[in-house]
């Protein structure tokens, strides 16, 4: 999502919010711990990328010491209701000189680094940013799940006094999945908004990790700690620096 000050980005961020409420935050919260236990959770520093509205900042805060949550969409940042730190940045150029232990990112927002060059940026500033010892994990939509859900995301809906018409469909060939948002303000102003996965193959992930400095340590099915499977709708990576 774009950080503009027009009056559509606000009312967008406040659509995701609302597309998002049906999430078991709290769920999602444990698992990431769970990923993160083998970490001294209170001693060690957070970095959360692409955090939105701030859910899983709410719940994961008081696990750490320090709690940084980014994004790079300000609208969505000040609907964070959380004691953390709050930096307005893109995750493939990161602000940061100091290290933390534990950076993650959720719901599949790495997708939306369109090619490979931003996919190893994004790779090269977290290896960059990541202590040691200390985890980086993200998950990622892979294909089986665009071709599953894509038309169940054709909705629409209402937001307070803003009406939304979700568009939704995966281009296999581009390997991009597309959701067009029409948004009708409260005084009948149209805006319109593209926004664009790209829908990686596991070895482009794997191809682009290989060249930092980080390893994979495990890949799991998401939100389970079983192998990732080549019907697998999501993918939870686990990364580590590579030793010295």
């Amino acid at each position: 999502m774009n950080d503009k000050t027009a009056p559509q980005y606000s009312a967008l961020a406040k659509i995701y919010a609302h597309l998002m409420r049906s999430i078991d935050y709290k769920d999602w919260a444990e698992y990431l711990l769970e990923i993160a236990a083998e970490l001294d959770t209170e001693k060690f520093r957070a970095l959360e990328l692409a955090a939105g509205s701030g859910e899983l900042s709410r719940l994961l805060s008081n696990k750490f010491a320090d709690y940084v949550a980014t994004d790079y969409s300000i609208n969505m940042l000040k609907l964070i209701n959380a004691p953390v730190k709050i930096v307005c940045c893109d995750m493939t150029s990161l602000p940061f000189k100091n290290k933390y232990n534990f950076i993650f990112s959720t719901f599949d927002s790495i997708n939306y680094l369109l090619n490979k060059d931003k996919l190893k940026k994004l790779f090269a500033e977290v290896e960059r940013c990541l202590d040691s010892p200390g985890i980086f994990t993200f998950d990622v939509s892979l294909e089986p799940n665009s071709i599953k859900h894509a038309k169940y995301l054709n909705r629409k809906g209402k937001v307070g006094k803003i009406r939304y018409i979700q568009k939704s469909y995966y281009d296999r060939e581009e390997k991009i999945h597309y959701n067009n948002f029409e948004i009708i303000m409260e005084d009948g102003t149209k805006y319109y908004e593209e926004h664009r996965q790209r829908i990686y193959a596991m070895e482009e992930y794997l191809e682009a990790i290989d060249e930092s400095g980080l390893y994979v340590e495990n890949c799991f099915d998401a939100f389970t700690f079983d192998d990732v499977r080549n019907d697998s709708e999501r993918a939870q990576f686990i990364l580590k620096k590579k030793p010295c």
